[in-house]
């Protein structure tokens, strides 16, 4: 992929980011560091919902019986 290429597809990206940015509001503040160059707002923001969807689904799901037990036995040993 030339350099071309990957600006065509950088500002694609950013322009899906955007225009899901303008329909979707999920009223989550954004970091105040400085960001990236590279990346435009409307890019970070749409990577930060995906990454967010990604982990809300995963700490969604139960816990494993063998972690409980194991956090039951930790627990026991701690009070005596």
């Amino acid at each position: 992929m030339t350099e071309d290429d990957k600006d065509k597809a950088q500002r694609r990206m950013a322009v899906d980011a955007s225009n899901s940015a303008e329909r979707q509001d999920d009223g989550v503040l954004e970091p105040a560091a400085k960001p990236d160059a590279s990346m435009s707002p409307a890019l970070q923001a749409h990577i930060g919902r995906q990454v967010r969807a990604v982990f809300d689904s995963v700490a969604e799901e139960p816990v494993p019986e063998h972690l409980l037990r194991l956090l039951k036995d930790l627990d026991d040993s701690g009070e005596n």
